[in-house]
């Protein structure tokens, strides 16, 4: 028997191609890879026309403000709709019954849950590649350019931080008795994730750092130098996680 079933994985995989979850996600992350730089490239007309009777001069907006307001509705956003959806992801099939017709079909729990994992990563790093270039194809066309020293870097932050939110949510996922409850979990430790990054010191050790850590790469604030440690954080975390869910669904009682 294979580690992970080829059947398996196309199963969750046609989960999100045949219902509206697969589409919504990629219509709200494509959304703002477009909105984003335009506003960005037009906030400043935009605050102008609101705040008619203040002068206020405003810089020039440049593609680095583009991609502020990208990574920023990314994070705000997109990822929390992601985790949302992604928590549902165990707790929906304890709910409707399913999931017994998986196990008994010599499919271990181990594999069940890893195929989630896998799914969920590939479904991420989908959602974040199409975002990125047609992200990246908007600013060039509205600022003349799209690169900026430490893209790459950002890139695979916000990647490593949507891995860590995937094993978040399929915890949450099983620990919660219905879909709601997870969802509610996940938003909890999302929202709590998010407070510690007020500190930027705490976020290079957060595993959900990367929007604190980007934003002082775009704006050449952090040390590059420091990257290792959310890598190794996200990394560590996520397999934490990962490992802990793996521990209490062999034990639920289903």
């Amino acid at each position: 028997m294979k580690m992970i079933k080829n059947e398996l994985i196309k199963k969750e995989i046609k989960e999100y191609i045949k219902t509206p979850k697969g589409l919504i996600l990629i219509v709200l992350f494509i959304f703002f890879a477009l909105t984003s730089p335009a506003t960005a490239k037009f906030m400043n007309e935009i605050i102008s026309a609101l705040a008619t009777d203040i002068n206020v001069t405003f810089p020039e907006p440049t593609l680095q403000d583009s991609w502020q307001q990208v990574f920023k509705n990314m994070n705000s956003i997109c990822l929390i709709v992601y985790v949302i959806v992604m928590s549902a992801s165990v707790a929906q099939e304890k709910t409707k019954g399913s999931i017994l017709l998986v196990l008994t079909k010599k499919v271990s729990r181990f594999q069940f849950i890893t195929s989630k994992f896998i799914v969920g990563i590939l479904v991420f790093t989908v959602l974040l590649l199409s975002s990125v270039i047609v992200s990246a194809w908007y600013t060039n066309l509205l600022f003349g350019a799209f690169n900026f020293e430490g893209l790459a870097m950002s890139i695979f932050l916000y990647w490593l931080m949507g891995v860590f939110f995937t094993a978040l949510a399929i915890f949450v996922s099983v620990i919660g008795k219905t879909p709601t409850n997870a969802a509610l979990l996940a938003f909890f430790g999302y929202a709590v994730l998010q407070i510690l990054n007020i500190s930027n010191e705490l976020a290079l050790y957060n595993p959900a750092g990367a929007s604190s850590i980007v934003s002082g790469i775009i704006s050449e604030t952090v040390n590059m130098s420091d990257l290792w440690i959310p890598i190794v954080s996200a990394l560590l975390f996520s397999g934490i996680l990962f490992v802990i869910s793996q521990h209490i669904f062999k034990k639920q009682e289903i």
